[in-house]
């Protein structure tokens, strides 16, 4: 008699989930780390990175573009200030 072949279990694999823009995650936890966690957990920074990395970086980078603006507006004013003393001197 042959004896019968035993059933195989099959196994789950649990892959854990990546974030949705890996880029845009590792520039969130950069800036809160450079910032300070402000006595949050890393694991709290981390969640929040990986839910919200775009938003985060879309509030922070509205800031850098302000930030822009004004020295764009000051070299602008300094440009025409120098343009000015250039004429007055000829």
């Amino acid at each position: 008699m042959k004896p019968k072949p035993k059933k195989i279990k099959a196994t789950a694999v649990v892959k854990a989930k990546s974030p949705k823009n890996t880029l845009a995650y590792y520039e969130c936890m950069c800036h809160q780390t450079q910032q300070g966690l402000k006595g949050k957990k890393i694991t709290n920074a981390c969640h929040e990175c990986k839910h919200n990395a775009l938003t985060i970086n879309a509030k922070m980078s509205a800031t850098k573009a302000k930030a822009a603006q004004k020295i764009k507006a000051g070299y602008e004013t300094m440009g025409q200030g120098l343009a000015e003393l250039i004429a007055a001197s000829k």
